[in-house]
């Protein structure tokens, strides 16, 4: 019986690339590098939420915090090799995600307002405490170059392996640098995308050339006032509000939704703020209705308020057929499809707004 990696004796397309000794490696937190939707903290590592606060939110969050969903790296060489070297502390494995979207890359090529996909960087074993992979390019001529971290894994360190003497900058910036926040479940964190850059955020921002922190967390996403206290403070462009799956019921929801949004828009008085419903109306297995309704009064009460800056994507509307057309990988957590569904419901919206 054949062991269970050597299918790439049989197709070598399923080689996985190692560096040749030839490269030089940079770490991703020093200059010209440009890191996106994290924040570092020492001893530690990346991380999309400060750890004091995370703790004070659950014990789920303060761990799923750490994981790098939404994290970016922009730069621009002329080498014809990219690699990228990392450390990773922890990784969630599971039986319905790609090795590839809980703990790989994925590197997208700038150039012209839009990003075109280059290849990905896949590790071997999700739980591999530390790799180095190559994607080896066809040309060697100067490009910008976005590199998107890992959904499912949490990362103490990042270098990224270009050939000796090539040439290295920071490349170009985001049209729109102020970012999108998004706070919701895992849907929102990315189950179960099969690679990073095919979260419907990750999509949202090559469509619109926006900055975006992810805010999705696994199972604890519940609209805490901790939690909504600091996304509050945030300086954003757009929120996208959409924990409805994590709400432990209908009436936890009643509780937190409208108490959550007014905490927002009491500090942001002015950007738009998109709401939304659980992509999986019509699963039997759930209480969609009634959680709808809750997210719907909350949109109704802010538009009799006077709010003409909040809009609604209505799961029962927006995605009447999504779960019978087999859009989620398990009944829940959307596949790729799924992902670009949700990336242009709520994609249309954000591109009429931003600014």
């Amino acid at each position: 019986m054949s062991g269970e990696n050597e299918i790439s004796k049989i197709d070598k397309n399923f080689t996985h690339v190692t560096s040749d000794g030839e490269l030089l490696f940079y770490d991703v937190n020093k200059a010209p590098f440009r890191v996106y939707g994290l924040l570092w903290e020492d001893g530690t590592g990346f991380t999309r939420m400060p750890s004091d606060i995370a703790g004070k939110v659950s014990d789920g969050v303060f761990t799923l915090a750490k994981n790098t969903a939404g994290g970016r790296v922009r730069f621009s060489t002329d080498s014809s090799v990219i690699a990228v070297r990392c450390r990773i502390p922890q990784s969630w494995r599971m039986a319905h995600m790609t090795d590839a979207g809980s703990a790989g890359f994925d590197l997208y090529n700038y150039s012209e307002g839009k990003q075109r996909f280059v290849g990905a960087f896949i590790p071997q074993r999700a739980n591999t405490p530390e790799y180095e992979l190559t994607l080896k390019l066809a040309t060697s001529e100067m490009r910008d170059f976005v590199l998107d971290m890992p959904l499912f894994s949490s990362l103490s360190s990042l270098e990224i392996g270009l050939q000796k003497g090539s040439a290295l900058n920071c490349g170009s910036e985001y049209k729109h640098k102020k970012p999108i926040v998004f706070y919701g479940s895992s849907i929102t964190h990315g189950a179960c995308a099969s690679r990073p850059g095919l979260c419907y955020e990750a999509i949202i921002s090559r469509r619109l050339d926006t900055d975006f922190v992810n805010l999705g967390f696994s199972g604890g996403a519940k609209g805490e006032d901790t939690v909504m206290t600091y996304i509050a403070g945030l300086d954003m462009s757009m929120f996208v509000y959409d924990y409805d799956y994590n709400a432990p019921s209908a009436e936890h929801l009643m509780a937190t939704h409208y108490k959550g949004y007014r905490k927002v828009r009491d500090s942001h008085p002015d950007i738009p703020i998109i709401m939304a419903s659980s992509p999986n109306f019509s699963n039997p297995a759930r209480d969609g209705k009634a959680r709808r309704d809750v997210i719907a009064a909350t949109y109704e009460k802010a538009l009799s308020e006077g709010d003409k800056n909040v809009y609604f994507v209505d799961g029962e509307k927006e995605f009447a057929t999504f779960f019978d057309d087999g859009r989620t990988v398990d009944g829940t957590h959307p596949n790729d499809v799924g992902f670009e569904i949700m990336a242009k419901a709520f994609g249309d919206i954000a591109e009429k707004l931003i600014k």
